[in-house]
């Protein structure tokens, strides 16, 4: 049996981690008082020291959630930051898939120091401010936007339906050949491919930077 810790001695961000683990085990929806205790080896009682309330714990996951997905990687360039702040929020996300209802919460807003560098360096380079912020945002949505559907069209076996409707179709045009018509979409169907979620976001993150580059206004222009 765990040993519980006296009163008052369970660190908030151990309480916080613990809560973000259950919810990794059970969804939110397995969230309780008594089971974060369990993982901290607390008295569930003790936790209300951090928290006056369900409500407020969940804000403080919430806020914890912001920081893990809104890391600096520390990128010298905007486009390099941008790309691989939307990369480390897809590949959280779908590591933690349970959190992704969190984030559609009313919770108080979360500090977020990666933003303010970005936009700095958007800036520096010539791009307005409100395009900027604009285009940050649009990154974000490109990798939250992805995730959803990749986690609502998956079936219980883990397959995605995307690559299963993606497959039937290969296969009924490969079945029909020429009597398909539509020769564009059968040439780009023929081979090797097939449906690929890292590929498809990959591809829309460079061209939504590409498409922020060209916003920059060149100095003296």
């Amino acid at each position: 049996m765990r040993q519980q810790r006296p009163r008052g001695t369970t660190r908030r961000e151990a309480v916080i981690d613990a809560a973000l683990k259950v919810v990794d085990e059970e969804g939110v929806g397995g969230l309780t008082i008594r089971a974060v205790a369990a993982l901290v080896g607390a008295p569930p009682m003790s936790l209300y020291t951090h928290f006056a309330n369900k409500e407020e714990l969940l804000d403080l996951m919430y806020a914890e959630i912001s920081r893990r997905l809104y890391a600096d990687s520390g990128q010298a360039t905007w486009q390099a930051e941008l790309s691989a702040l939307a990369f480390h929020i897809r590949s959280t996300l779908l590591a933690h898939p349970h959190w992704t209802p969190l984030l559609s919460r009313p919770a108080p807003p979360a500090s977020v120091p990666v933003r303010e560098r970005v936009l700095t360096l958007m800036v520096a380079a010539g791009m307005p401010a409100r395009e900027a912020l604009d285009g940050l945002s649009s990154a974000i949505l490109v990798a939250l936007g992805l995730v959803l559907v990749e986690l609502t069209f998956l079936d219980p076996d883990g397959v995605s339906r995307l690559s299963r409707r993606f497959d039937t179709v290969k296969a009924e045009f490969a079945e029909r050949g020429d009597a398909a018509g539509e020769p564009t979409t059968r040439a780009a169907l023929a081979g090797p491919a097939r449906f690929d979620y890292d590929k498809s976001f990959a591809s829309s993150l460079e061209t939504l930077i590409v498409g922020l580059a060209r916003k920059q206004v060149t100095p003296g222009a």
